[in-house]
């Protein structure tokens, strides 16, 4: 086993090293960075963070412990108040999402969730909506820090004056 291991390692770095990066083409329904950059808030409109959570995901339980994540979102949210969040937390990783883990403000995702059957993201997932609109997705407790954490303050930095749009 370990010598084809060996014998295939060299024509893998090789078809690796012949990719044609001019083939690829970012598909715009998932390249969040360009969603963000692409996404105008008004003054006055909300930023929501959506978390989805479980009561058994350790990374979750890290996100929002004692010196958390969370606790660190909310104090910048204290001088932000443009922006809320919710964690939506079922029962356990291996369970679907229902809609009584929803919070009654997020009963329209519930119901866009269950009508898409996404009824069990990984956890943690960040997700943040601006007028109902999916703008970031991203997945996993370094994900918050690397990227998620900074969209929304991308997002919440660049607020334009009600009725103007920048484009």
């Amino acid at each position: 086993m370990l010598l084809v291991c060996l014998v295939m390692a060299p024509a893998l770095t090789h078809a690796v090293d012949t990719v044609d990066d001019t083939v690829y083409v970012p598909n715009p329904r998932y390249d969040w960075d360009a969603r963000v950059r692409q996404t105008q808030v008004s003054e006055g409109e909300m930023i929501t963070l959506v978390v989805h959570s479980a009561k058994d995901c350790i990374f979750c339980a890290r996100w929002k412990g004692p010196l958390s994540d969370e606790r660190k979102f909310r104090a910048w949210s204290g001088v932000h108040p443009g922006t809320r969040l919710f964690i939506v937390e079922r029962a356990a990783i291996a369970s679907n999402e229902t809609p009584e883990d929803y919070p009654q403000d997020l009963a329209w995702l519930s119901e866009r969730y269950q009508k898409n059957q996404r009824l069990k993201p990984s956890t943690p997932t960040f997700e943040i909506y601006v007028a109902h609109d999916l703008v970031f997705r991203s997945h996993g407790l370094s994900s918050w820090d690397e990227k998620a954490f900074p969209a929304i303050r991308d997002l919440d930095s660049r607020r334009s004056p009600p009725g103007q749009n920048v484009e």
